[in-house]
């Protein structure tokens, strides 16, 4: 009897160690197989990850020197460079001054019609200044001694171009942190957008 005792407690202990080292705990051995597929799988970039494109089609955000691929409502296909910022600008007329407590930047815009369609537009009234703070400011009369300003309107065949700067007032301590263009006087679908924070 007590043989019998002894071997059924020893069956008994041996059941459980065998259930202990095949459970979920420190002692299971991880499925190679499964780890395998896991790291030959391909991983899906993150929403909103950089997948080599710069935004050059619709402006993004690019640097001075990058070129916005917009379209005007009328089908008009425009390439815009973002050619010069200057911060701040310096009038070239003593009696055109920013208010006091502002200052003045400029953009230089060039603007090339690339498709079929005449590009016909007041440019100036499309661009915006935005700044750190999330307020965005309109261009202002002036003239900077950067250079000449960009035509208050423009009317475009296949393959002319227009080049000159866009004066924009902000106040005296804001921070410009990027400036975009949208055509049709800023109502159009497209809009290119340049960082121009320091």
């Amino acid at each position: 009897m007590r043989r019998q005792l002894s071997t059924a407690a020893i069956v008994i202990a041996l059941a459980a160690t065998a259930t202990a080292c095949n459970s979920d705990g420190v002692d299971a051995k991880p499925d190679s197989n499964a780890s395998a597929a896991q790291s030959q799988a391909p991983k899906d970039p993150a929403p909103g990850a950089d997948k080599g494109d710069k935004g050059a089609d619709k402006g993004g955000d690019l640097a001075v020197g990058g070129t916005a691929k917009v379209k005007a409502k009328n089908g008009a296909e425009i390439s815009v460079t973002l050619k010069n910022w200057t911060d701040p600008a310096k009038s070239n007329n003593k009696y055109m001054m920013p208010k006091p407590g502002n200052r003045w930047v400029a953009a230089q815009f060039e603007i090339v019609n690339t498709g079929a369609a005449v590009y016909d537009d007041s440019p100036a009234n499309g661009v915006k200044v935005l700044d750190d703070q999330g307020q965005s400011f309109t261009h202002s009369i002036g003239e900077s001694t950067a250079g000449p300003n960009l035509p208050a309107t423009v009317k475009l065949k296949a393959g002319e171009k227009a080049l000159g700067y866009v004066i924009v007032s902000v106040p005296e301590n804001g921070k410009p942190k990027s400036v975009t263009f949208t055509p049709d006087s800023g109502f159009a679908q497209d809009t290119g957008k340049w960082a121009v924070g320091k």
